[in-house]
């Protein structure tokens, strides 16, 4: 058997390198995992990005630091517990420690170009300026302008100054945005300010004309600033927790992030968003706010690792791109350096930064990782930039880029339709003009008359006239509905036929559609679950609807709610292959035909499902109202007790194979 075991694993692994297969390799001296995106958008683990590379004990100890800076070679740290901004050297050594009477307990410290030290203290409520030497400069009070507002709190917690020495105060309760100041401390503006966004619940008082609990914005953790101006800011919001806004207070990051209780942000040298959570974990983000790596944790256990922290207050990126993570509860810094695994991408990062298109940097990153998206992501636009549009393709599907594939599939597209629109315009007057003429000479001699005699014995055998009156009912709905109950046209066979090509059909639209337009991954696609979903679906509308109309005075036998839900979903049967096909000609430029071609076919089958409940049961309009909710609702009963049975069938299960893993294991004993 173990014999056995080990030739497998050998043919596992010649075949993953035969296929060209890597596996990401993680460094197994670090506590944790990285993790980046892969295909199809999902989370997936790769090479280490970043490795702890040491512990800056502070030479003076700090309580309770709050936040951090770093400028070349010496980092700055609100020492909250002590009142004092510690400068040390990148060894934890001291170098100054700048205070005043008035400062209490800062919580914030940015570092001008000039070595101008700016400092937030919310006790105090001031922010405090202090020369490169150490010398306090002066300090900024509540703001005395009328626009600030009476009522407006001042109580700055984190601070960052623009190039023209413009500052940007996140302040406790402030929710009308960052307070900011000019170089002289006169109030300026709020700029970005947090959205609030509206629940099911205000929603639904408003509809019901309820007062409701005013929604007030929610201020902002903390904030950073890059070279070129642009303000980013993570808050406790619902949604959009990171924010990049430019000078007009624009928020320009597109994509959301998931992570839960961020608490600090910085930017790296190519222009990277790096975040710190509550729980440790650190975020690297590009510039289009698309995940590039994920990494750290919180050092539950105790065990003293290094890369893991007790209670994160702060990060800081250095210009070598080097992290400095502030831990209040451990009183120091712990450092992490780049791997050459984030080197490399970093570098790739920066090319595009440039304009720079390096095909060769990002094939080295997937011979690393080749499930890398973001690698594959970047071939796919170095490609498009030089005209290579089916290579763009290629490496867009593989990195699961949607919109990156749909301006690659327009240009490709637009090419075939300057070269070949006079040979299908051509084509299809051909076409045309062939079928024409057929039925002129057909008319005169009857030339068809054979083909037609074929057709005529075919659809006369009762099963296939049966499935051909799914053509009549979508051209008269109405006159087939009056056959199928009252001429009893349809059968039990007949309808079950129907539905198992409804079956076959619904599968084809999910799993058909061109790459833009699918919504399911062919690969983790579970047939058998789709067939029970759709098949079981049916059968608890039918079932349901017959149980309702049989209560409530309805004509229709269950075999007639059965054949006419079959027949009913006609236009689902007429329509799903043609939009399938369509698919493959529309980009999301055109997803407009696309989301109406699909409304219009499912509002039409709806409409055909309608119309067949009131023919067969004979209801008024208000009887078919009440029959339609009886009848959701029932559904929606016997799923809930289809659940609780399989729950219960589950623990039945559980309980019996425990009972009998024990008495095997007493029996051994």
């Amino acid at each position: 058997m173990r014999r056995l075991f080990i030739v497998s694993l050998v043919f596992l692994l010649t075949v993953m390198v035969s296929f060209g297969v890597t596996v990401a390799e993680t460094d197994a001296s670090v506590p944790y995992q990285t993790y980046t995106i892969g295909p199809r958008g999902q989370r997936i683990s790769t090479q280490t990005a970043y490795v702890p590379s040491g512990f800056v004990s502070l030479q003076d100890g700090v309580l309770f630091p709050e936040d951090i800076y770093v400028k070349e070679d010496r980092i700055y740290i609100a020492d909250t517990g002590h009142g004092r901004i510690l400068v040390t050297d990148l060894l934890g050594s001291t170098i100054r420690s700048l205070t005043t009477d008035d400062m209490i307990a800062p919580t914030g410290v940015f570092v001008g170009e000039d070595d101008t030290v700016y400092v937030a203290d919310p006790d105090a409520e001031s922010v405090f300026v202090f020369d490169a030497d150490g010398t306090i400069r002066e300090s900024f009070d509540r703001p005395t302008e009328p626009i600030f507002g009476r009522n407006s709190p001042f109580v700055p917690m984190k601070v960052v100054v623009g190039q023209r020495g413009n500052l940007y105060i996140v302040g406790e309760g402030s929710t009308s945005g960052i307070i900011q100041l000019n170089h002289t401390g006169e109030f300026i503006g709020f700029f970005g300010t947090n959205t609030t966004g509206t629940s099911w619940q205000r929603t639904l008082s408003n509809i019901l004309g309820v007062q409701f609990a005013l929604n007030t914005p929610t201020s902002a953790a903390n904030i950073a600033i890059d070279d070129q101006g642009f303000v980013y800011t993570v808050s406790p919001t619902d949604r959009k927790k990171l924010k990049r806004f430019n000078i007009a207070s624009v928020d320009t990051l597109d994509s959301a992030v998931a992570v839960e209780n961020l608490i600090a942000v910085d930017v790296n040298n190519v222009g990277d968003i790096v975040t710190l959570a509550a729980d440790g974990v650190i975020s690297e983000y590009d510039s289009t706010g698309r995940l590039v790596f994920e990494f750290g944790g919180l050092d539950v256990q105790n065990s003293g690792r290094l890369g893991l922290f007790t209670s994160p207050s702060d990060i800081a990126v250095a210009q070598d791109n080097t992290l400095y993570v502030l831990d209040k509860a451990k009183g120091g810094i712990q450092t992490f350096v780049t791997s050459a695994f984030a080197d490399l991408v970093h570098e790739g990062l920066a090319g595009f930064m440039d304009g720079i298109y390096d095909i060769a940097i990002w094939e080295d990153v997937l011979a690393m990782n080749q499930m890398f998206a973001f690698a594959n992501s970047a071939i796919g636009q170095a490609s498009y930039r030089t005209g290579d549009y089916e290579k763009a393709l290629e490496y867009y599907t593989l990195a699961y880029d949607k919109p990156g594939y749909s301006n690659a599939y327009w240009q490709l597209r637009y090419t075939f339709m300057q070269n070949s629109l006079g040979v299908v315009f051509l084509s299809m007057i051909l076409v045309f003009a062939t079928m024409k003429s057929v039925k002129v000479i057909d008319r005169r001699y009857a030339v068809l008359d054979p083909l037609r005699r074929v057709r005529d014995g075919i659809t006369r055998k009762p099963m296939i006239a049966e499935l051909l009156y799914v053509k009549r009912m979508m051209r008269h709905p109405l006159d087939a509905l009056y056959d199928l109950k009252h001429r009893k046209k349809g059968t039990y066979l007949g309808a079950s036929i129907v539905f198992a090509l409804v079956i076959v059909l619904s599968i084809i639209y999910v799993l058909g559609p061109s790459f833009i337009f699918r919504t399911e991954d062919v690969e983790t696609f579970n047939l058998v679950r789709h067939m029970a979903f759709v098949a079981g679906g049916i059968f608890l509308f039918v079932f349901s609807n017959y149980l309702i109309a049989s209560i409530n005075d309805g004509e229709g036998w269950f075999k007639d709610v059965y054949v006419g839900t079959a027949y009913a979903l006609a236009p689902f049967i007429f329509m799903s292959l043609p939009l399938v096909g369509l698919s493959y000609g529309l980009t999301y430029y055109e997803v407009f035909i696309w989301q109406s071609a699909n409304t219009l076919m499912f509002g039409w089958t709806i409409l055909y499902v309608i119309i067949m409940l009131k023919e067969v049961h004979g209801y008024s309009l208000k009887e078919l109202i009440k029959n339609i909710l009886l009848t959701i609702i029932t559904v929606l009963l016997l799923v809930l007790i289809l659940f609780v049975f399989y729950v219960l069938l589950f623990q039945v299960y559980d309980y019996v194979t425990g009972l009998i893993k024990e008495v095997i294991a007493r029996v051994n004993r």
